[in-house]
């Protein structure tokens, strides 16, 4: 069974550098809803940041939507 996950990667170009990816606990049923989430989450950070912090580290946020095969006792 194929599950779609989004994972999350903060990164700064004046370090040129990125956190550790984080995976979002919860699956998506299509590629488009992942793609939204991904936006809406991208969004979400950059307002809890502020453009104080982002301009300052020069923030930028990476996102992708991955497929991943799991046993069926296994989807999270």
């Amino acid at each position: 069974m194929k599950i779609i996950i989004l994972s999350l990667i903060v990164c700064s170009a004046l370090y040129n550098e990125c956190e550790q990816s984080y995976d979002k606990n919860i699956t998506f049923n299509n590629w488009a809803d992942c793609m939204r989430a991904g936006t809406h989450d991208t969004l979400t950070l950059y307002n809890i940041m502020g453009d104080e912090y982002i301009n300052k580290n020069k923030v930028y946020i990476k996102f992708m939507c991955r497929e991943k095969m799991v046993k069926p006792e296994e989807k999270t």
